[in-house]
C-alpha cells in the first residue's frame, strides 16, 4: 500500500469516525429534551391535580386548607374512621 492510498483510506475512516459521533451527540442531546418533556408533563399533572383538589375542597366546605400538616388528621386516619362507622352500621 503507498502512501497516499494509506492517506486516503485514514481520511474515510476518519470521517466515517466522525460521522459516528455526530450521531452519537444528536442521540446524546435528545436524551436531556426527552427528560425535560417529560418533566413538563408531570409538573402540568401535579398542578391540574391540585386545580381539582382544592376544586373539591371548596366544595366540600373544607375549612383545613392553608392549615400546617399537624392540624389536619391524615387521609388514612379519615379512611379508617370511615370504614369503621359504616362497618358499624352494617
Amino acid at each position: 500500500m503507498n502512501d497516499s492510498s494509506l492517506a486516503r483510506d485514514l481520511v474515510r475512516a476518519r470521517l466515517v469516525d466522525l460521522s459516528t459521533m455526530r450521531e452519537k451527540l444528536e442521540q446524546i442531546s435528545t436524551g436531556p429534551e426527552m427528560v425535560m418533556q417529560a418533566q413538563l408533563e408531570v409538573q402540568a399533572w401535579i398542578e391540574e391535580q391540585e386545580e381539582r383538589t382544592y376544586e373539591v375542597s371548596e366544595t366540600v366546605g373544607d375549612r383545613t386548607m392553608g392549615k400546617t400538616d399537624e392540624e389536619i388528621l391524615v387521609f388514612d386516619m379519615l379512611l379508617g374512621i370511615l370504614v369503621k362507622k359504616l362497618a358499624k352500621q352494617n
